[in-house]
């Protein structure tokens, strides 16, 4: 059945990969021998299992010719073949097997590589479109409890009262103790205008607390920015597909109000986690006259380069590039492509230092694979991967200081005339 399957996979991928370096011809089909073998033994009367085996087979191939590095697919396999075998005990732990596999597989390669189930992969793609349904709020497990990292504005969880580090205990009544991340994403999820009641732990709050959230249609602001004094600031929260248009109506604000008026700008991009590069390229070309915004390299050899088109839409002004410890990926692409084409400044803390590509890949069981496929650099200079890029003005920000005076100090450096302040004006 293997051999079928990867005949086919491989035309596949000389049709979808033909940029892609071809790895070494590992024996992928005695791979996937062992691993159909282990399957019909632990899964036994599956009536899906060809489609499930398949997903496997697909995966294998996949990150056998795309990923960053070399792979062995029988050390794959071990891991797919372990996570097969681990059985959740009493309901606890992923009753899928083909999650499983695929979850333990893909965790030995790096930590941004990963499978995502058919719902979560479906909101996932949402959300880098600018929106989704949901309550709002960005979670993580840390040590074993779903934590609130942060929440959305407009959301239902920000009219409900929730907080940054509430730790959810029950949803519904459902205790959250013992499932795993992607199974308390599914116990969050729902249909648009229904209510969740969240049981919380909270900071300095002896006891438990429940609230009622709507889960709701959630826009994801993009960008914001207003005009003070001859400075025109922007805030880059996330890069969607909504980044680079939001970016364009600053810069058209800022020049029918200010034309040659305008003296510099204050791009803040602190807290912003990165998305998609495409959205990168755009805004990083925005203000550049040419030059490289990014190049990709792909088991040793350059896979992608990307150059600024000549033409810098704010014709020179000075820029400062606000930045802090989660400033991630995107942000660092933007960053470093102006630092190193010596368009900008850095203010702030150094980044965050993700400079790994991820491809996104649907499945055909409706899930998706978030692949590491490439290195960064960005600006013709070095790696910033696992480093973050160093500030030309660092900063930190002292306890009780308020944003508005972090964004003053950032906006000083480019001797403009300013009395700034956080933007509130314009919203994409």
């Amino acid at each position: 059945m293997f051999r079928r399957i990867l005949i086919a996979l491989n035309i596949l991928m000389l049709v979808t990969a033909c940029a892609i370096p071809i790895t070494r011809n590992h024996d992928v089909v005695s791979a996937m021998e062992r691993y159909e073998a282990a399957y019909r033994e632990t899964v036994k009367d599956d009536p899906r299992m060809a489609e499930n085996i398949s997903v496997m087979a697909d995966v294998l191939q996949t990150v056998d010719q795309r990923y960053v590095d070399d792979v062995n697919p029988e050390d794959l396999i071990d891991k797919a073949i372990e996570g097969l075998k681990s059985v959740p005990i009493e309901g606890k732990g992923e009753t899928d097997p083909t999650t499983r596999a695929l979850n333990m597989m893909l965790a030995s390669m790096d930590r941004y590589t990963g499978y995502m189930a058919p719902q979560r992969f479906s909101s996932y793609r949402e959300s880098l479109e600018g929106h989704f349904v949901g309550l709002g709020i960005h979670i993580r497990m840390i040590d074993d409890n779903l934590t609130i990292m942060n929440l959305l504005r407009g959301s239902g969880a920000e009219e409900a009262g929730l907080q940054e580090k509430d730790i959810i205990t029950h949803v519904d009544g459902t205790p959250i103790k013992g499932l795993t991340l992607s199974q308390a994403r599914d116990k969050l999820r729902g249909p648009e205008h229904t209510i969740t009641t969240l049981t919380l732990q909270r900071e300095n709050t002896p006891s438990p607390l429940q609230v009622d959230v709507v889960r709701r249609d959630v826009e994801v602001t993009a960008v914001e920015h207003h005009i003070d004094g001859n400075i025109g600031y922007i805030r880059i929260f996330s890069f969607t597909r909504k980044t680079g248009p939001g970016v364009a109506t600053a810069l058209k604000d800022f020049q029918y109000s200010l034309g040659s008026n305008l003296c510099g700008i204050v791009l803040d991009m602190r807290n912003n986690p990165g998305g998609l590069v495409s959205a990168a390229e755009i805004v990083a070309d925005a203000f550049l006259d040419g030059g490289n915004i990014y190049s990709v390299s792909n088991r040793g050899q350059e896979m992608i380069s990307r150059e600024a088109d000549l033409g810098d839409e704010v014709k020179g002004a000075p820029i400062v590039v606000m930045l802090n410890k989660k400033s991630a990926s995107s942000s660092e692409i933007v960053a470093g492509a102006l630092k190193y084409q010596a368009r900008a400044k850095l203010f702030g803390e150094k980044s965050f230092g993700k400079g790994l590509m991820q491809s996104l890949m649907p499945l055909s069981n409706g899930g998706g694979l978030r692949l590491t496929t490439g290195r960064f650099t960005t600006g013709g200079g070095p790696t910033f991967n696992g480093v973050g890029l160093t500030p030309d003005i660092p900063y930190t920000g002292q306890e009780g200081e308020s944003d508005d005076a972090q964004i003053a100090l950032a906006a000083k450096s480019l001797n403009c005339s300013t009395n700034i302040k956080t933007a509130l004006v314009t919203t994409e």
